[in-house]
């Protein structure tokens, strides 16, 4: 249960400006229009009428690569700029780290080319890390027990980035404790009991052993006992049990389909449940919850676009990505 969510005079300015930007919100109707174009010219048309309209130029040659780094940087323009107008930049930063995380893992791996803005981690600590000089590692990843055992250094790629996700989880309750929000704290542990499932799930597919997932995703308080059990049941359809909750009828349901990718299946599920519980904070009129659900909103949007473009210049079956567009925010 949601307690009700109090206004804050000082959050009245982003509000406000969140309140003009919720006006240019896409109902799925859009989408389904845009899947329906035959012609990627006319789709590059219909875009103008979007928040991509200062990022595209009709009649330019485009490839799907190219049209998901335009996503993620009006994404990221946007969420920054809001972040600047916020009186605590908390519900923003939970947009935002995961991209903080993804440099962090090329740091490690020695790479300098970091492909998305800095939010928390700055380039200059990012490129120290990249040169072995690991004194400003956040202290998430430190928590490992992998950097604790010393066995961080010269590991396998594959299990760096399931240590990464682990300081990514940890960093992310840290962050939806001090927002102090009752909304936001329960959006992101339910997201954090999901994000295991499917990193685990995926894992089993790619013959990951259950073993590195509590070595290397481990600690992450409140959730390492659901990560164990996971990792000792190798049957996926006895998960839900283990799971329990909302998450976990979820999870049964998704399992039911005949689709053999399940994991697929209840991401986007879970996904279009989150999101449906975290809009409630778009009827607040003043406050951290209204921006963490218009973000939400937004980034769903950007999935949404990214979904139907990419999907129509690679020649996506249109009946499937007509399946997979997420809920909206309108």
């Amino acid at each position: 249960m949601i307690p009700k969510i109090n206004n804050f005079a000082k959050w009245g300015f982003v509000c406000g400006r969140i309140s003009v930007l919720e006006a240019t919100f896409l109902p799925k109707e859009f989408f389904l229009n845009l899947i329906n174009q035959e012609r990627i010219d006319d789709i590059i048309v219909i875009l103008q009428d979007t928040y991509l309209k200062d990022y595209i130029s009709p009649g330019a040659m485009w490839l799907s690569e190219e049209f998901g780094n335009i996503f993620d940087r009006c994404f990221n323009d946007i969420a920054f700029s809001l972040r600047s107008d916020c009186p605590s930049p908390l519900p923003v930063d939970l947009f935002l780290i995961q991209n903080d995380y993804l440099n962090l893992a090329s740091a490690i791996k020695d790479k300098t080319d970091f492909v998305f803005p800095p939010c928390l981690f700055s380039y200059d600590m990012l490129s120290a890390i990249a040169q072995k000089d690991y004194a400003d590692l956040p202290k998430t990843f430190k928590e490992s027990y992998a950097w604790q055992t010393g066995e961080i250094l010269g590991i396998n790629p594959a299990l760096l980035d399931i240590i990464v996700d682990g300081a990514y989880l940890r960093h992310l309750l840290l962050i939806s404790d001090e927002t102090k929000s009752e909304l936001i704290k329960k959006y992101i542990r339910l997201r954090i009991t999901s994000y295991i499932i499917i990193a685990m799930g995926r894992g089993m597919d790619k013959g990951i052993p259950m073993k590195h997932y509590q070595q290397y995703l481990s600690p992450i308080p409140g959730y390492d006992h659901l990560i164990d059990e996971l990792a000792v049941t190798p049957n996926i359809e006895n998960w839900r049990g283990i799971i329990g909750g909302e998450i976990g009828d979820i999870f049964f349901e998704c399992a039911e389909y005949e689709e053999v990718d399940h994991i697929s299946i209840f991401e986007f599920r879970v996904n279009n449940f989150l999101s449906n519980m975290a809009h409630i904070g778009a009827y607040q009129t003043a406050g951290p919850e209204r921006v963490f659900a218009f973000l939400l909103g937004l980034l769903n949007e950007m999935q949404n676009l990214k979904l139907v473009v990419m999907g129509r210049i690679n020649n996506i079956d249109r009946d499937f990505l007509k399946s997979r567009i997420r809920d909206c925010y309108v």
